[in-house]
């Protein structure tokens, strides 16, 4: 699981609306963007572990490939 499910199945309140039938959890807009956030710097550590640079290519363009990735990302 990862941290990103486990902060939204851990913040999900079990109990909050009722539709008739059954409660429908719920999570807070904060909860959801504290989620998203989290799901981010889960990609971050992902791309800093696999990103490799073959063919003399050098840690300032693995880094810089890093970052612009993490722009969009904000741009969004």
């Amino acid at each position: 699981m990862s941290k990103a499910e486990k902060f939204i199945l851990e913040s999900t309140n079990q109990f909050s609306n009722e539709d008739g039938f059954d409660y429908i959890p719920w999570l807070t807009p904060d909860q959801a963007r504290k989620a998203v956030e989290i799901a981010r710097e889960e990609i971050y550590e992902w791309l800093e572990k696999n990103i490799y640079m073959y063919n003399g290519e050098c840690e300032g363009d693995r880094k810089k490939i890093i970052n612009d990735i993490k722009q969009a990302m904000k741009d969004e």
